[in-house]
């Protein structure tokens, strides 16, 4: 099951950009998480000009372990991150039976990405 956006702001800025980072809602729902797209941004270098592509990861935390799912709209936002291991998915189903395979803790201590 698909997850939601929080509203049809989110839902078009996922579809038209620009490229961000979208986190989940203590109700399960997609929102943009301006903080992190922000801070993504300033860690590329180019012209800004990013191409669309939702790619479905999950981000750990390098020092708790602990694991979320994070669509981001770009694959450009995806490659690295200082503070964070990414693992990105086929699809948001396969990214979230990942994160389900981690129990309700979500903590993940292995060196290989949950599969």
């Amino acid at each position: 099951m698909a997850l939601k956006f929080t509203d049809v702001f989110d839902a078009a800025l996922a579809r038209l950009g620009p490229p961000a980072v979208f986190t989940t809602t203590a109700d399960g729902e997609l929102r943009l998480h301006t903080d992190r797209s922000r801070d993504a941004w300033k860690r590329l270098s180019g012209d800004g000009k990013l191409p669309l592509e939702d790619c479905h990861c999950l981000f750990r935390d390098q020092a708790t372990g602990w694991v979320q799912y994070v669509l981001l709209t770009s694959p450009v936002l995806c490659t690295a991150h200082p503070r964070a291991d990414i693992w990105r998915y086929d699809s948001q189903d396969a990214a979230l039976a990942a994160l389900a395979s981690l129990g309700p803790a979500r903590v993940w201590r292995g060196a290989d990405r949950p599969a």
